[in-house]
């Protein structure tokens, strides 16, 4: 397996401040900490051995047990709602033509640049690798396998249907659906639009009440724009790009973070070299980023750019983690809702009112089924961290 570059391990991270996405994938403004309850003994929550006493009521006021008996508690461990991720890579010319496509990996001048791609492969190994069994990963490659180098449509050709289906347990066929490491024969242009509308189908098609995500790793800006023909496919600078991206995550509710790889600040040249003409790539990532609903907090870089391998690493690392859920299902809806209990690493989470601005748990369906339960805030950071929570729930006698 290969080695972890960010250095960090689950166990040792710092809980993210934006928490997960309720079930469903709807927008959804980032947990504050600010006056936010942290008392883990609070009323809203029941202790442990009190659970039994079936004779309460739910937050509504309604009789939860529907005039049902008493009750028996039972723990049970469970882990959180598995997020279905599509990787969107870009495997243009540009990711390994010598010499932009050639890169100091390992920020260290006495070792030997390797391409952009060579990187990239190893970085979406380690990710499917420490991340197999919590995410299930696809992957979209833009453009396709069969692009070749020339100024016209065949440089941006990329396949209808997903690359990669997304999956459980999906490294090895990720990795298998992938040019290999090594491969210097990469070519084409940068159809980032394609990709993305080619992934946004396939994650459509999938549960809407499983979170859903794109992640978009690019050298460039976006180019082979359709039904543009001859230069203009790689002049001009796609502008689809951001409606389809903001739509995904304003309609559909799924967010794009946005990678760049070795992104200069910098306005291109007015020239047939296959790029967008007069065009500032990092500033136009910036806002794809922003339009995407997943920007990093940086006023000046909303994307993450990397100008290694290491920092490639910790970038996909830290939008792995992110989108980790916080939503954890249970076997069959609680019979005494107002008995449920969680706990992580032992200690009781508080029931919490509004998962936006408390730190504690909810129901996802406030009003029923109660099936289904949220961490918020700083306990979605600590599930995050441990990868499971104890649910007592309440089973009739």
């Amino acid at each position: 397996m290969p080695p972890r570059r960010s250095g960090r391990s689950r166990s040792d991270r710092t809980a993210p401040d934006q928490r997960a996405p309720r079930l469903g994938g709807r927008p959804s403004d980032s947990a504050s900490s600010d006056g936010a309850s942290t008392t883990t003994g609070a009323d809203t929550t029941p202790p442990i051995d009190s659970i039994g006493d079936s004779s309460g009521s739910d937050s509504s006021g309604a009789d939860s047990n529907s005039g049902a008996g008493s009750c028996t508690p039972v723990e049970l461990t469970r882990t959180p709602v598995s997020p279905n991720v599509v990787l969107v890579l870009d495997k243009s010319g540009s990711m390994v033509a010598e010499p932009l496509g050639m890169w100091d990996h390992d920020n260290d001048p006495n070792t030997a640049d390797v391409t952009r791609w060579s990187s990239l492969h190893q970085v979406v190994d380690a990710v499917a690798t420490e991340f197999e069994g919590s995410i299930n990963f696809g992957a979209q490659l833009f453009p396709g396998v069969d692009a070749i180098a020339d100024y016209s449509e065949v440089a941006c050709v990329i396949n209808e249907d997903i690359d990669i289906a997304v999956a459980t347990m999906n490294r090895a066929a990720i990795l298998a659906g992938i040019p290999a490491a090594d491969d210097i024969t990469l070519r084409g242009g940068t159809p980032i639009t394609a990709g993305i509308t080619t992934a946004l189908a396939h994650l459509k098609t999938l549960d809407p009440d499983v979170p859903r995500a794109i992640l978009l790793v690019t050298d460039g800006a976006a180019n082979c724009t359709a039904d543009a023909e001859s230069t203009a496919l790689f002049e001009n600078y796609d502008e689809s790009v951001h409606d389809v991206v903001g739509d995904a995550f304003t309609v559909d509710g799924i967010p794009t973070y946005v990678v760049g790889v070795g992104i200069e600040d910098l306005t291109t040249e007015v020239k047939k070299d296959g790029n967008p003409h007069g065009v500032n790539t990092f500033t136009r990532l910036n806002e794809l980023a922003t339009d995407g609903g997943k920007p990093k907090t940086d006023p000046n870089e909303k994307f993450f750019n990397t100008v290694n391998q290491i920092e490639l690493a910790a970038a996909l690392d830290e939008i792995a983690f992110d989108t980790l859920t916080c939503i954890i299902t249970l076997d069959s809806p609680a019979f005494a809702p107002e008995q449920t209990a969680i706990a992580i690493d032992g200690m009781l989470i508080p029931k919490v009112a509004d998962c936006g601005t408390e730190n504690g748990w909810v129901y996802t369906h406030p009003d029923g089924p109660f099936d289904a339960i949220e961490l918020c805030g700083t306990a979605c950071g600590g599930l995050k961290i441990t990868g499971e929570a104890q649910v007592t729930v309440c089973t009739p006698d």
